[in-house]
């Protein structure tokens, strides 16, 4: 998924990504808050999940629920959402969608995909080429018409085209690989590719190859249905229909936003979400300092409010010293991952790459970033939260490298000279000091600093004619499963001219065609553990880049706010629970 720029940037990351996941407060019974636990998935196929939603202890209805963030959601229009704080706030509270997250309240709890709209996760008889979905009896819009399967069709339909460019594309190239389809014209939405709706009730995706991720797929807002009679187009960034508990009451873009309780919501047919508060009010104002001082102070409003960004750096101190303000802390694993790619074209020896990896320093990265609570040392591709997640240390470099150790590898080999490449930030710079000042320990190597602007950073280093030896990226996955990482970051297979994702140009056949058989293993659970040791055997065997930190949520909460807790998916605060205390 797409994530929102903040201001937070982690070591050799050059462009800030939402430090934000999942985990218990500070004030754990056990104090074991910093814990990392590996993330476990489940997928209801049956359809057992109870409904609706269990209560929440001591929750209570009434009050308003505040959500402070810097600047707008880039889009409200369930198609074009692929921002992670936008999908974690509308899917929690407005867009439902085929399936969706029942999420843990603790970290490393069981991911539970569920049937959200529809009955189940889904049903396949042939391996994950065709699913069948069923919808929920008594499932409706905000005016009180009901939901049907065209109306999932057209939200289908609509993400092909205009209205659907800025979303995630996994559904869209499942279906039609070749894009011929290009959404709904004046005369409707025409021949929807592998999708057919026999009854108002039923929705059946065919595909040409097996896709058991589906599930997952499912709960991106692709599937959030939308009235084919009330599509407004463009406006319906502004206009649009809520399926969840809360509808539009107040909109002011980039000022504020303001929900209330969608009176024809349901929760008999809602096992994931309740509407404790009357009103939520989005805040797109404050910036992160602002937000920090705001929730430190819990003050009016702010009282029942949660951060988007993570506590501003010069606070952290301040905040981890106060024990209530601890109180209030969530922290935890997050979705992100943070890299040095290493060109592997340009790069060939692999003694050379793994002199790399023991020769970077990742405790001046963690000091750079503002400490332990919100980076810690990172030595997989895979981030800790992704099922499958094997927690190993190929190199064991220590927290400032192993200068050794580097040199032994490069012993008798022409020193090489290699450019490194970032975005030209502040933080970037900094973060580009660390990997010379690293690399160039002892004469190890010799790094020409590369700055490239901000805008044009991600096409530069996605060129595979790219003239970059290192470069600096990061990655959350896009839904809970090894393909949405290993898939996207080391499958040759996938590079083309332009728009790599596979910064490291690593191109492997026999790794290659391991990711190919477990994209389409039915059993996930047995994927899982496999793409950890397959994540160990790319690191042990062919060294392609160099794990930098993980990123950390360190978040303040309101001393009212209650049943808050972190998204391991999305990286903000889960809404599914809150409310206001007395």
């Amino acid at each position: 998924m797409r994530h929102r720029v903040r201001v937070l940037t982690i070591s050799a990351l050059a462009i800030g990504l939402a430090a934000a996941g999942c985990s218990k407060t500070e004030n754990s019974k056990d104090g074991a808050s910093n814990k990392d636990e590996k993330q476990s998935i489940s997928i209801d196929y049956k359809g057992t999940t109870p409904v609706p939603a269990p209560e929440v202890k001591d929750a209570r209805k009434g009050g308003q629920v505040l959500w402070l963030q810097t600047g707008n959601f880039e889009h409200m229009d369930p198609q074009q959402i692929y921002v992670g704080d936008a999908l974690s706030f509308t899917t929690n509270l407005i867009h439902r969608t085929l399936t969706s997250y029942i999420e843990p309240t603790e970290e490393g709890g069981t991911i539970k995909i569920v049937g959200d709209l529809a009955t189940n996760a889904g049903e396949t008889t042939d391996g994950g080429k065709t699913w069948k979905y069923t919808l929920r009896d008594g499932i409706k819009y905000d005016d009180g018409s009901p939901i049907k399967s065209a109306d999932v069709k057209h939200a289908i339909a609509r993400s092909f085209g205009t209205f659907g460019a800025q979303g995630a594309q996994y559904i869209q190239n499942a279906l039609d690989a070749d894009r011929k389809y290009t959404g709904p014209t004046a005369a409707g939405d025409g021949a929807v590719p592998g999708v057919t709706t026999p009854d108002d009730k039923t929705i059946i995706f065919s595909f040409k190859d097996p896709h058991p991720e589906f599930p997952a797929l499912a709960v991106y807002p692709n599937t959030t249905p939308v009235p084919e009679a009330k599509d407004t187009k463009e406006k319906y960034e502004e206009q649009w229909v809520s399926s969840g508990p809360y509808k539009r009451k107040e909109y002011k873009i980039d000022n504020y936003l303001i929900l209330e309780r969608n009176p024809n919501w349901d929760p008999k047919t809602d096992p994931i979400r309740h509407a404790y508060p009357d009103t939520i009010k989005v805040d797109f104002t404050p910036e992160r300092a602002t937000q920090t001082q705001r929730l430190i102070a819990s003050q009016g409003e702010d009282a029942a409010a949660t951060m988007t960004a993570s506590v501003a750096q010069e606070n952290i101190a301040t905040v981890a010293a106060d024990p209530e303000l601890t109180k209030r802390v969530l922290s935890g694993v997050t979705p992100y991952d943070n890299y040095i790619n290493i060109n592997t074209t340009k790069v060939t020896d692999v003694d050379v790459r793994r002199a790399l990896i023991y020769a970077y320093d990742k405790d001046a990265a963690i000091k750079n970033a503002g400490g332990s609570k919100v980076a810690v040392p990172s030595t997989t591709i895979l981030a800790k939260n992704v099922p499958g997640y094997k927690d190993f240390d190929v190199y064991k470099a220590g927290p400032n490298g192993d200068v050794a150790k580097a040199k032994a590898l490069l012993a008798g080999k022409t020193v090489p000279k290699l450019s490194y490449c970032f975005a030209n930030t502040a933080n970037g710079q900094k973060a580009a000091a660390i990997v010379k000042s690293s690399f160039e320990r002892e004469n190890l190597f010799q790094i020409a600093l590369n700055p490239v602007d901000r805008k044009d950073y991600y096409t530069t280093i996605g060129k595979k004619d790219t003239t970059c030896d290192l470069m600096a990226s990061g990655w959350g996955a896009d839904y809970p499963d090894g393909d949405s990482t290993l898939g996207v970051l080391m499958d040759g297979a996938q590079i083309k001219d332009t728009g790599n994702q596979n910064y490291s140009y690593f191109n492997n056949a026999e790794i290659n065609a391991k990711i190919k058989a477990l994209r389409t293993e039915p059993d996930r659970a047995k994927a899982a553990k496999a793409y950890g040791e397959l994540d160990q055997e790319i690191m042990e065997k062919y060294a392609p880049l160099i794990p930098t930190v993980y990123t950390r949520a360190y978040t303040l909460i309101g001393t009212k706010l209650g049943g808050a807790f972190l998204s391991p998916n999305y990286a903000q605060v889960n809404l599914t629970n809150i409310y206001v205390k007395a």
